[in-house]
């Protein structure tokens, strides 16, 4: 008698803990991945175009990244571990 369990999952390791367990104990597995979205294409890009764009702002990109460069701290720090 065979039995069947199907287990759906979204979390990448989830499924490679469940997987990995059903080797372990000898049992056959069969794989079927689907691409799931809850957006159409028009919405996808919608949504890609709401959070796109470019940097607006009155530094030009030297100076911008000359104050990013100024602003790190890159001094060592003592600390025990």
């Amino acid at each position: 008698m065979t039995h069947t369990i199907i287990i759906e999952t979204h979390n990448h390791n989830d499924f490679a803990l469940l997987k990995g367990l059903a080797q372990r104990l000898g049992l056959s597995t069969k794989e079927v991945h689907k691409e799931i979205s809850c957006l159409s294409e028009a919405e996808e890009l919608k949504l890609l175009e709401s959070v796109a764009g470019s940097w607006q702002g009155d530094e030009t990109g030297n100076e911008l990244a000359a104050k990013i460069r100024a602003d790190r701290n890159d001094s060592p720090r003592d600390i025990e571990l």
